[in-house]
């Protein structure tokens, strides 16, 4: 009853529906099953130090260069990127609007064992962690890691932020706690 959560949940409740969903052929048959099996472990790269909670304010680049994306910038509070396999995460495909600050934003897959990903614990006073920084300085990724559709990210991240919380486990992780005020 007082198990941790699984390891791979981003993996499973998220990156799994969202390929299924959203992903090409490609990304399903090298993703979907090791997801799974828990040969690959995920995290959600969204959260930025100067965005605050306005998602919408991410300002990590993706520039395309050929069949490449090539990726500079930091997102914060990444759960478990130290023992992570890949990310999926927002990047700004094509320059800031003004009018709509959720337009042209993409959703790619990074592998965090590439050249130039850099992840920074981020300690808690007892030295232990699970929050992180993650770190992307002249990353290349495969134009094939684009998920969906390239600057429908916003969009994409909602309906992934929405398989993340749905489903019973959501509603049952908290019976324990219901119990508990019952017996007392």
């Amino acid at each position: 009853v007082k198990a941790p959560p699984i390891m791979n949940y981003v993996g499973t409740h998220m990156v799994g529906p969202t390929l299924i969903q959203l992903g090409t052929e490609q990304q399903r048959q090298e993703h979907v099953e090791k997801i799974l099996t828990g040969e690959i472990i995920w995290c959600q790269g969204y959260s930025e130090p100067n965005a605050g909670s306005d998602l919408a304010a991410i300002q990590t680049r993706a520039v395309k260069q050929g069949d490449k994306w090539l990726i500079n910038g930091q997102k914060i509070w990444t759960s478990n990127a130290h023992v992570c396999h890949y990310m999926v995460t927002l990047v700004r495909t094509s320059p800031f609007d003004g009018k709509s600050k959720h337009a042209g934003l993409s959703q790619l897959i990074i592998d965090l064992h590439a050249p130039g990903v850099t992840i920074v614990p981020i300690k808690f006073l007892t030295g232990e962690h699970h929050y992180n920084e993650v770190f992307f300085e002249n990353v290349f990724v495969p134009d094939n890691m684009v998920v969906g559709t390239l600057g429908n990210g916003w969009a994409q991240g909602l309906a992934e932020l929405a398989f993340e919380r749905s489903g019973p486990e959501r509603i049952l992780s908290t019976f324990p706690l219901l119990d508990e005020c019952i017996q007392e």
